[in-house]
């Protein structure tokens, strides 16, 4: 078994249309968490989030992130 230290895989991308809609995806997922099961719909929102990081606006992915992981500590709360 041996591994080659100079390959390069190109990493995982989406096309911009794919992002936005897991963007506009997770915000909702999240938002819904606020009313009813905070923790699926957080969770949801947390890996839509976390995947829509690697498009080229990925920055977006970093607030749905953070809201769903609020989502998901408010069920501590409630």
């Amino acid at each position: 078994m041996f591994f080659r230290l100079d390959d390069r895989k190109e990493p995982m991308k989406f096309r911009n249309n794919t992002a936005q809609y897991m963007l506009i995806g997770g915000f909702l997922s999240a938002i819904a968490g606020w009313f009813w099961q905070p923790v699926a719909l957080g969770a949801l929102a947390v890996f839509l989030g976390f995947f829509s990081m690697k498009s080229e606006k990925g920055a977006w992915g970093i607030p749905v992130f953070i809201l769903g992981v609020i989502t998901m500590l408010s069920s501590i709360y409630r």
